[in-house]
């Protein structure tokens, strides 16, 4: 099973293994935390301002931490709950 990937796929693979990790702790951390912890993990990102921050210049940087608040928001948004 060793075959050689170009630079764009071993990259899209990391990502694809790193969205498995994420997948894997975001379940535990539903398991084990509690509501404020989750909340405070999405308001943190919420909270950075990337007005005076350097990395709002880069828009993969920006758009990633959207994907993440969006990621934790929709992992523990509790079932029928209407934003």
């Amino acid at each position: 099973m060793s075959q050689n990937l170009s630079a764009d796929q071993e990259f899209i693979s990391d990502v694809v293994a790193c969205q498995l990790v994420i997948k894997q702790i975001l379940d535990v951390i539903e398991i084990i935390a509690p509501a404020e912890v989750r909340e405070k993990m999405s308001s943190q990102l919420k909270n950075i301002d990337f007005a005076s921050n350097p990395a709002s210049a880069d828009p993969v940087t920006l758009r990633a931490v959207q994907k993440a608040i969006a990621l934790i928001e929709l992992k523990f948004t509790p079932q029928g709950e209407s934003h």
